[in-house]
């Protein structure tokens, strides 16, 4: 459903992604790992299409985002919902304005099929009796749940999502990752979700990869991840201090330990 093709990102000069491959199949739950600023974030904007690439090319559907303009970028873009790290609600309006602001703003449903719709988003996030609330008379859970709700009510085939979790108690964050695994089956969609927490990728996701040095060096099931051998991998996924990224002063992948191109891990 999704391929990613060599692609590349700098920021003032500093690369940031760096020849990334990926493919995403119809119906996974991808869950994209890696450290802190290494472009887990980076990478989703460009699957939204809010950033454009140095280098490489994005196929959604066998389409290329970066050949679409106008209304065809936007009829793509309506395939995706998304849930930003923060929630980003507009604070000036009220969950009911938030949560339909696609529907609003880019379709010709009516007043009545708008709010019939959002009623359903909130309700698929057990949220009810909410509308008329700003976002700061909300808590944290129920923020990043009405941001949750606005992602899916568009009714979208594609769901990002950019560390559902953060800021939230371990209580409230098990309650979005099974919130996340209901929504997956129940409107069977394709997932995509940036973590770094391993509890919640190992639960949540069908396929794990993670983000090194600008590439995705291994990727594979909860269970290959777990077991690998992989140095790089190893040390991420059990938090240890010293290995290979952080020994490495370079900060590159080192490929006598492991060859960048091994895909699937056992």
């Amino acid at each position: 459903m999704i391929e990613i093709k060599g692609l590349c990102k700098s920021f003032n000069g500093q690369k940031v992604l760096d020849g990334l491959d990926l493919c995403v199949k119809k119906g996974e739950t991808v869950v994209i790992i890696g450290r802190s600023g290494c472009g887990k974030s980076v990478l989703l904007k460009h699957i939204i299409g809010i950033l454009n690439p140095d280098a490489g090319e994005i196929l959604v559907d066998d389409q290329k985002m970066a050949k679409l303009k106008g209304k065809d970028f936007l009829k793509l873009r309506m395939k995706f919902g998304m849930l930003f790290q923060g929630a980003a609600l507009f604070d000036s309006l009220d969950v009911y304005e938030n949560v339909g602001f696609a529907l609003i703003e880019h379709t010709n449903l009516s007043k009545e099929e708008i709010r019939l719709r959002v009623h359903q988003s909130l309700a698929s996030v057990d949220l009810v009796d909410i509308e008329a609330k700003k976002p700061a008379e909300l808590s944290g859970g129920m923020k990043k749940r009405v941001g949750l709700a606005r992602a899916i009510c568009n009714n979208p085939e594609i769901i990002l999502y950019d560390e559902p979790t953060t800021g939230l108690d371990p209580i409230m964050a098990d309650m979005i990752n099974d919130l996340i695994i209901r929504l997956h089956r129940q409107l069977k969609v394709t997932s995509i979700v940036v973590r770094h927490d391993m509890i919640s990728a190992y639960k949540i996701g069908t396929r794990i990869a993670m983000l090194y040095d600008g590439k995705i060096i291994a990727q594979g099931t909860p269970d290959e991840i777990k077991n690998t051998t992989d140095p790089v991998v190893r040390q991420f996924i059990t938090g240890a201090a010293h290995g290979p990224i952080t020994d490495n002063r370079n900060n590159g992948y080192n490929s006598k330990i492991c060859p960048p191109d091994r895909q699937i891990l056992g």
